[in-house]
């Protein structure tokens, strides 16, 4: 692909691999009217991001950061079976945004662990018609590359990409990292007690022989 006023090419490259990780997991309910009448529109919110690559346009220099993701259940059907990523910019939503659909058997299991506290991040890799500088399609899988949604066929906004999703996992959010414990002072020992005490009398005494001094002299 190439794209008028840049030089170099844009390859799709299926060997490699989009990772996306999720936090923040929550189960929302509602509905939304769709083609004239009400649709169920409950779904898992969330907000992903690429922790290895990053995502932006075709053409232009911004990069998505953190982006929301909806995760809902895929209509009973033959594609049922898979797990497909939507990732897009604009549309329904503004800036970056992404789509997991999930088989219905995967859904429940996965909302019953986000309302029992059991999942609160998600990872995931699948294979995407994202597109890459021809110079990054044999990059190492250890060098960071740079995602690109493609333009419309109109060149009016991008196109959004879609992939498979190979694996899916989740777990329990990290544990908050658990506060030092302060300090205590260290316990006074008898002898540092008795210490203190005799130094205090030995005070209280000086005084006293002061005064007798001072009462001698008058």
């Amino acid at each position: 692909m190439t794209i008028a006023g840049l030089s170099g090419h844009f390859v799709q490259a299926p060997a490699r691999r989009l990772s996306v990780e999720a936090s923040g997991l929550a189960v929302l309910s509602g509905y939304a009217l769709r083609d004239g009448a009400l649709a169920n529109d409950g779904r898992i919110a969330a907000q992903a991001r690429l922790p290895e690559d990053s995502l932006g346009r075709a053409g232009l220099s911004e990069e998505a950061g953190e982006m929301p993701l909806a995760i809902r259940p895929l209509p009973e059907g033959g594609t049922a079976v898979r797990m497909l990523l939507v990732l897009a910019h604009g549309g329904e939503e503004p800036g970056y945004h992404a789509t997991l659909w999930l088989p219905g058997e995967i859904f429940s299991a996965l909302k019953q662990d986000v309302e029992a506290g059991r999942a609160g991040r998600l990872s995931l890799v699948a294979t995407t018609s994202l597109w890459l500088d021809e110079a990054d399609r044999d990059a190492p899988a250890e060098r960071r590359v740079a995602w690109r949604l493609g333009p419309r066929p109109d060149d009016e906004g991008s196109a959004p990409a879609r992939g498979l999703v190979e694996r899916i996992a989740w777990s329990a959010a990290a544990p908050a990292p658990a506060l030092a414990p302060a300090e205590e002072e260290p316990e006074e020992t008898v002898f540092e007690a008795l210490t203190r005490l005799n130094w205090s009398l030995k005070q209280i005494a000086l005084v006293l022989v002061f005064l007798m001094i001072v009462a001698a002299l008058k």
